[in-house]
């Protein structure tokens, strides 16, 4: 009989900020969280781009910050069924 063991879910996102008309990548997000385990999720964030990301680090941090509320939504539902 088949039984379901873990889900993984991995999210990923990107600060994309307009650069004289043209999008750039400058962070990357990235969280895993584990039904195993939703308690304990990694969370990993990159420059993609250092020089703009320096140049724009306050809109970097609001969207990483936008990025983890996320983050947190799927791993409180996840904690939620782990306790069902």
């Amino acid at each position: 009989m088949y039984t379901l063991t873990e889900k993984t879910i991995t999210l990923r996102g990107v600060s994309r900020i307009k650069v004289d008309e043209t999008e750039v990548d400058v962070a990357a997000f990235e969280a895993v969280i584990s039904s195993a385990d939703p308690v304990n999720m990694t969370i990993a964030s990159s420059a993609v781009d250092p020089e703009k990301y320096k140049e724009y680090i306050g809109q970097c941090r609001e969207d990483e910050d936008t990025f983890r509320d996320y983050v947190h939504q799927i791993q409180d539902e996840m904690i939620r069924d782990s306790e069902a």
